[in-house]
């Protein structure tokens, strides 16, 4: 299997397209390589590395030199603040060791442009797109020419991370005029470890602050510590099919201009990020695969939790049966290893992490931008979360707060970049625990002021694993996924068992909340849906080859496999998009205003029939407003956590008319193509009846003269929470 036409044009530099002064320089006199390393403590791996005191030496081959690596910088000791949280991946660049003169640089290298190695084009990419030199190193010796030394700690001492540009910015919001930097003398290289495919580096940064941040997590301003972990990963020696995306089913996407494509309906080539899967028997229908992709549940997820995630991992086996593989995920704890490390890139860790305020849970991967093929991945969820569930975060949101949260993650919709890798699941999820706690105690199933059941925070946290797994495996947010499930369906305990709440765990789902005890089905999604299933099918079958579609910028068959081979029968599978059970729209469909245009692709909404959802969710809220203080606030307890809750309920009311506006002047939206079975128009107005009955709502629930009608003796109960100290 070689790698598929469309390459980097960078090969080109190994083709020796770079002039003959920069490679050819007579070497200065250096000090002997014997002189350099002596003392030295030498490692071997995919480098080889040679510790001196404050000085680590790494030695490039010269097949080493202008070869691709991946490297992943991320935060291995966070502050809790600003988004620098411990466990956070921060960059992933492809990168290049460059010989110039007597330096070494490192490129970051541009994997986005590309032509055809044999057509004039490529010399025409290659001087009409650079790479940027993001660091040079001077070179300390040679040994007999085939060897280079360079130190790196200077490197790996530097803020690579581009940490001091969030706390710049953070002193710019609080009109500080400060120079903030990496501090050398207070920052230090901790571990380096050397396998055969990555090189691992722990460093321990501070940063001097000369102002006062205002960061409460920091106990001395003027000092803030960071943990850094480099992981220097060797691309595959045999790239990974590429699989070609449709913009029918939601994948995240390496995408590449190929120059070579100029007859083409368009210059990018569009692979799906996608696990590299391999059958062991290849003629099964229903084979384990040579490799699965494992997770590892890192030590810092609490005992009693473990179950829970290592099911929402584990899951996710029923789509890859589909997709012809058994036992294609595996969940496995951790080694209780104190060398074993969640950073290193060899592992892919489901952990916990802990923050000061924000809530959230996120599912980075690592991927070969040449094909698309995800080389690894790492969920973080916030501890925060289980006091979410039980509507017990403790922290007071202003309403006013509440709504410019909603409507910030609505704004980023709206780019298209930042909104297809950013998921934001806590933040209208913080509300919702207060919503579940009030309507538990009002039916009688916990007393009023108790604690949720833990069946309700194991089925939420089960739900929150398998979504951020779902964007490890490659897929997207499918906002239109609630609106494959009817509400008499999510009241069927037996239905949803089988199905989920939705068509697709991908969206943001609220807990499903029945008045009537006996008609509560899962709170939350149990497994995955239909349209995950068919989905995982796209990325991950074995699809037959099958004769190339005519046209579209073929090339020349110059290797053993192009993607073509798979377009009849990747086609024929997003063809289906119409079926009911494979119901697809992501964040750039979902949000309010002029992007976000179909009522039925909504973050935190539920049904078929999202308008009902929202007049049942408003006289939910209402009925609970009756006599909220008992429902959540137990005897002895005080009156903050009322406010919080009155707060959360009346945010949560808003929001349901918020869903109900988007009827007004509204459309269904499809991605259906020419052709498709039982295809739809891309845009069928919202009729004339259903936006009355939206207006109608909206005038009695948010204008009428008993909307916001509260009894007095509550509105004397919100007292505010009387804490006066940091968090």
């Amino acid at each position: 299997m070689t790698f598929p036409r469309i390459i980097p044009f960078l090969v080109l530099l190994a083709a020796g397209v770079l002039p003959a002064a920069a490679q050819d320089v007579k070497d200065p006199p250096w000090k002997s390589f014997s002189e350099v390393t002596r003392g030295s403590e030498a490692r071997s791996g995919l480098f080889t590395l040679y510790k001196k005191r404050d000085k680590v030496y790494l030695s490039l081959s010269r097949a080493q030199l202008d070869q691709d690596f991946l490297l992943v910088t991320q935060i291995s000791q966070g502050i809790g603040e600003l988004g620098l949280d411990g466990g956070a991946s921060v960059r992933s660049d492809l990168i290049r060791f460059h010989r110039q003169n007597d330096r070494v640089e490192l490129w970051v290298v541009n994997p986005h442009f590309a032509a055809s190695p044999r057509s004039p084009l490529a010399r025409t990419v290659a001087y009409s797109f650079g790479h940027s030199v993001a660091h040079s190193f001077p070179i300390a010796t040679l040994r007999d020419t085939s060897e280079i030394l360079i130190d790196i700690q200077p490197f790996l001492l530097s803020d690579w991370a581009d940490v001091g540009s969030v706390l710049q910015t953070a002193a710019a919001q609080k009109k500080l005029s400060t120079a903030i930097a990496v501090d050398d003398k207070r920052s230090s290289l901790q571990e380096l470890h050397l396998f055969p495919g990555n090189f691992e580096a722990e460093v321990r940064l501070t940063f001097n602050a000369p102002r006062n941040l205002g960061l409460e997590t920091v106990s001395d301003y003027r000092w803030i510590p960071l943990g850094i972990h480099y992981s220097l990963i060797e691309l595959p020696a045999t790239p990974m099919r590429s699989r070609f995306a449709d913009e029918r089913v939601g994948y995240f996407i390496s995408a590449i201009k190929d120059f070579s494509r100029d007859t083409a309906e368009s210059f990018f080539v569009r692979f799906v990020n996608r696990w590299r899967l391999e059958k062991r028997d290849s003629t099964a229908q229903l084979s384990e695969p040579v490799r699965p992709i494992t997770f590892y549940i890192d030590r810092t997820v609490p005992l009693e939790w473990r179950p829970y995630v290592r099911a929402g991992i584990l899951e996710w086996n029923r789509a890859f049966e589909s997709a012809g593989y058994r036992n294609a995920v595996q969940a496995l704890d951790a080694p209780d290893d104190s060398s074993w490390t969640a950073a290193d890139a060899r592992y892919s860790t489901v952990r916990w992490t802990a923050t000061n305020r924000s809530v959230y849970a996120v599912g980075p991967s690592n991927v070969d931008p040449r094909t698309g093929e995800i080389l690894n991945a790492d969920i973080l969820i916030s501890a925060s979360w289980i006091q979410t569930w039980r509507g017990e975060s403790g922290e007071y949101i202003t309403p006013i707060a509440a709504v410019q949260s909603v409507l910030m993650e609505d704004s980023l919709s709206a780019t298209p970049g930042a909104a297809a890798r950013r998921c934001s699941f806590g933040h209208g999820m913080s509300r919702q625990g207060t919503l579940a706690r009030a309507m538990l105690a009002a039916r009688g199933s916990i007393a009023g002021g108790g604690g949720i059941p833990q069946e309700y925070i194991g089925q939420a946290l089960k739900a929150l694993v398998m979504h951020e797994i779902g964007h490890t495996l490659g897929l997207r947010h499918n906002f239109r996924g609630s609106a494959g499930v009817s509400a008499d369906q999510l009241e069927d305990r037996k239905y949803t068992a089988e199905h989920g709440v939705g068509v697709s765990v991908m969206d943001y789902s609220p807990p499903v909340l029945a008045a009537d005890s006996r008609r509560q089905g899962h709170y939350y999604a149990p497994t995955i849906g239909s349209y995950d299933r068919w989905a995982i099918t796209y990325g991950y079958v074995d699809v037959p080859d099958a004769v190339p579609a005519a046209g579209k910028g073929a090339t020349p068959a110059q290797s053993a496999w192009r993607p073509e081979v798979e377009l009849n029968g990747l086609r024929a599978i997003a063809s289906e998009a119409a079926d009911p059970a494979h119901i697809y729209g992501s964040d750039e469909d979902a949000g309010f205003g002029a992007w976000g245009l179909d009522p039925t692709v909504t973050r935190y909404d539920q049904t078929d029939d999202p308008l009902g959802w929202a007049r049942d969710r408003v006289a939910m809220i209402d009925g609970l407003f009756d006599s909220l203080e008992t429902r959540v606030v137990a005897p002895g307890q005080g009156y903050g956590r009322l406010r919080t809750a009155f707060t959360d309920l009346l945010t949560d009311r808003w929001y349901a008319l918020l869903v109900t506006t988007k009827f007004l002047g509204g459309a269904a939206t499809a991605r259906d193509h020419r052709g498709d079975p039982f295809g739809r128009p891309a845009f069928v107005t919202v009729s004339a009846e259903r936006q009355r009955e939206a207006l109608a709502l909206l005038a009695e629930a948010g204008f009428g003269e008993q909307a916001y009608r509260f009894r007095p003796e509550l509105l004397s109960l919100l007292a505010p929470d009387r804490w006066m100290h940091w968090g």
